[in-house]
């Protein structure tokens, strides 16, 4: 199989609503510029997880995980890098081209 071209892979990440992906498994709420909850990755009490809508890149400063929306995909859905990518772009509609 052809890999994903590197523009496809940008488009998914520019298209991708973060916040939205990562909404699906934590509550959260707006503080400042910046979207915080309780990190999905493990258990805790007080916020630590962060999300840049701006950036389109989370970190979770309590246990250190972090990347972008596909990373996140990848992490808490146990999905390979192309299973993320591809499952991204049929949600959001981005057309993937392959290197031949």
């Amino acid at each position: 199989m052809a890999r994903i071209s590197d523009e496809s892979v940008e488009r998914v990440k520019q298209t991708a609503d973060i916040v939205e992906v990562i909404s699906a498994h934590t509550d959260l709420r707006r503080q400042g510029a910046r979207m915080v909850g309780l990190c999905p990755f493990h258990d805790e009490r007080t916020p630590s997880f962060s999300v840049d809508p701006q950036d389109k890149l989370y970190y979770c400063f309590g246990c250190g995980v972090g990347g972008d929306v596909i990373k996140f995909v990848e992490e808490k859905d146990g999905l390979g890098f192309v299973e993320a990518v591809e499952m991204l772009a049929d949600r959001y509609g981005v057309e993937l081209e392959r290197d031949r």
